[in-house]
């Protein structure tokens, strides 16, 4: 085959050099939630979380791609990790994706993206505004039922927080509102936890450490008492089989002169 015939090798960029986050508040956000879904289908081998990678969907034309923010697809392999995901080798798009509304991406995430992932058949497509600056709620989750998203209507338990339900995840997604800003949690309804951030793991796990260590502690204390009570009997015993020969001894001793006085007398 000559030069001229070769097939042309088409190249999908993993790149396209723009910032991971648009402000600490996303990245913060992004992370929590690849970080902590990651952590809550470590179990399974057939659930992959990722996030802020490019994903084609046309073979052939990289420039028909988009960046999700975090995205989690079922019933594929989790290994080997992707740098991209490519829907026509996967065989699917994803199930669930996350996208953190900015300046520069809202209007994008509220029209192009929703249209996309809503004809891709993305089953949920989660908005989130972390700033609160850029759409009417902090949190949209629509639900694709038929060819169409829905809005799921939040739940309110009071003046700053936002809930909605992720059929998907089987979990529930809070917005709260805090004096530094908006937080994002994943509610576990089974567990009755919300999910951990990268710091409360850490924070958790020198909990968890410190409470091992006081433990190796007392049961390093309780050893050496049994191990001095154990000498102490083992002394006590020593001393009291001594004392005890030594009677037999002196028992011993008693008779023989009583026997020489009675010979003596005879």
């Amino acid at each position: 085959m000559s030069i001229s015939q070769a097939p042309r090798v088409v190249e999908y960029p993993h790149s396209d050099g723009k910032p991971m986050a648009e402000s600490p508040e996303h990245l913060e956000a992004m992370i929590y939630l690849i970080t902590a879904l990651q952590a809550y289908f470590a179990k399974r081998d057939d659930v992959y979380v990722a996030g802020n990678q490019f994903m084609y969907w046309v073979e052939g034309n990289p420039a028909q791609r988009v960046a999700p923010d975090v995205y989690v697809v079922f019933g594929v392999p989790k290994y080997p990790p992707r740098p991209t995901w490519k829907i026509w080798e996967e065989g699917k798009a994803p199930d669930v994706i996350f996208e953190l509304s900015s300046r520069s991406t809202a209007g994008e995430d509220l029209y192009r993206k929703f249209r996309l992932y809503q004809r891709l058949g993305v089953k949920e497509y989660i908005l989130i505004d972390v700033t609160r600056e850029y759409l009417a709620q902090p949190l949209l989750l629509h639900r694709l039922t038929g060819r169409e998203y829905v809005l799921v209507p939040n739940e309110r338990p009071n003046d700053r927080e936002w809930w909605a339900d992720s059929e998907q995840l089987g979990l529930r997604i809070m917005v709260r509102a805090e004096d530094t800003g908006y937080v994002i949690r994943l509610w576990d309804p089974v567990a009755q936890i919300f999910l951990p951030s990268p710091h409360e793991a850490t924070e958790g796990f020198l909990a968890l450490w410190d409470q091992l260590q006081e433990a190796r502690y007392r049961a390093e204390e309780e050893a050496r008492r049994a191990e001095e009570e154990a000498r102490r009997a083992e002394e006590e015993a020593r001393v009291r089989a001594e004392l005890e020969r030594r009677l037999r001894e002196m028992e011993a001793e008693l008779k023989r002169l009583k026997g020489e006085d009675s010979s003596s007398t005879t």
